[in-house]
């Protein structure tokens, strides 16, 4: 018995590749849409833990940090209370009275000093303070 193949009957198999992109495309564009970003300046902080937690909106903030030793860093770079007063009186400018200034204060560093910063803020006419804290669910300490 003789098999004889038609070769005009016989299909070709051929993964269309398009529709395979398109999905990754839209996978990538949905990560990218969906991921938080989160300008933490390399600062070594310990932040005090907290339950409740607000977010402020991120573009307006000025985030100033202290550190255990009392020297205050704003975006990286130790700055001075009177060097923090002319870069808050900038950016109040800028923004108004509605930005929000982030006190982000090791939780080993001096009371009068986030004292003395969050006043200076609120002299200059800042109407948002927000004291940065890790979030913790369970509300241990």
């Amino acid at each position: 018995m003789k098999f004889t193949t038609n070769r005009k009957s016989r299909a070709i198999a051929v993964l269309e590749i398009t529709p395979l992109i398109d999905v990754v495309f839209l996978l990538l564009l949905f990560f990218l849409l969906t991921a938080t970003y989160v300008k933490n300046p390399n600062i070594d902080i310990d932040l005090p833990k907290a339950s409740s937690q607000e977010i402020f909106p991120k573009e307006k903030d000025v985030v100033i940090a202290i550190r255990k030793d009392g020297t205050i860093k704003h975006d990286t770079r130790e700055v001075t209370m009177a060097q923090l007063e002319s870069i808050l009186t900038e950016r109040f400018k800028k923004g108004g009275a509605e930005t929000v200034v982030v006190v982000k204060a090791d939780k080993g560093a001096r009371h009068g000093k986030v004292v003395e910063v969050m006043d200076l803020a609120k002299r200059l006419g800042f109407g948002r303070l927000a004291i940065a804290v890790n979030a913790s669910a369970s509300g241990e300490k």
